[in-house]
């Protein structure tokens, strides 16, 4: 019996396989990245497993600052690797602030597209917003139907918009698309709708027209920019 005990003992989180022992560390990554940098420093295996890609992929950001105001070169480093590694909330935050900030604009939509196609609901909304301050049809219509019809934005359009608006808040928008938006609906018959985009999935086929409904979601952005 004291030998079994003994031998018990002796089992610990160390012995897990390194596969397993990374998931467990990008679990704990994804609810809290500070609980991950604690696990790091807890010992030499923890430190080389938590620098897997899928862990960068999967960290929460919570905690990170938005925009980086003081050079850190550590905090850069790691939102590079994030980047790197295909995580959406780095991919959404970078491509947002070099988009409306005029910054390596194709590279800067790359990254909104990618995290929007991963699922990040944030990310589906600015593109879509993109997508319309664009104007050109063929986009336009793209991003109409990301922000009435997408399935990761069902419900939470109110949501994302205020996390966008939020975002761009804490940027100078230099982008001349936002600068001097367009009317894209000309017709003046045309009611308005007095609220923003609809919110409720029963309520997105209106007969407002869909250009109409653009220029008021752009509307919405363009009233909360830090220029007005």
């Amino acid at each position: 019996m004291a030998n079994e005990q003994k031998g018990s003992s002796g089992t610990s989180i160390l012995s897990l396989p390194t596969e397993v022992l990374s998931e467990v560390l990008a679990r704990v990554a994804s609810s809290s990245s500070t609980d991950l940098f604690r696990a790091k420093l807890c010992c030499k295996l923890f430190y080389e497993v938590s620098d897997a890609n899928n862990i960068y992929q999967r960290v929460s950001l919570d905690k990170f600052e938005i925009v980086l105001w003081q050079k850190n070169h550590k905090v850069s480093r790691f939102l590079k690797n994030c980047r790197e590694s295909k995580n959406p909330e780095a991919l959404y935050r970078k491509g947002v602030v070099d988009f409306f900030t005029d910054k390596h604009e194709d590279s800067a939509l790359e990254c909104v597209e990618e995290a929007a196609n991963s699922g990040h609901a944030d990310a589906a909304y600015a593109l879509g917003i993109i997508y319309i301050f664009v104007g050109r049809d063929e986009l336009k219509c793209k991003g109409l139907r990301l922000l009435k019809k997408s399935r990761i934005l069902k419900g939470r359009v109110k949501l994302c918009s205020d996390n966008l608006l939020a975002l761009l808040r804490m940027i100078w928008v230099k982008n001349l698309v936002f600068l001097n938006p367009t009317s894209i609906c000309f017709a003046m018959t045309h009611e308005r709708k007095t609220s923003s985009w609809p919110m409720d999935a029963d309520e997105v086929e209106e007969s407002t027209c869909e250009d109409c409904a653009c220029d008021e979601e752009i509307g919405t952005i363009c009233a909360a920019l830090p220029y007005r």
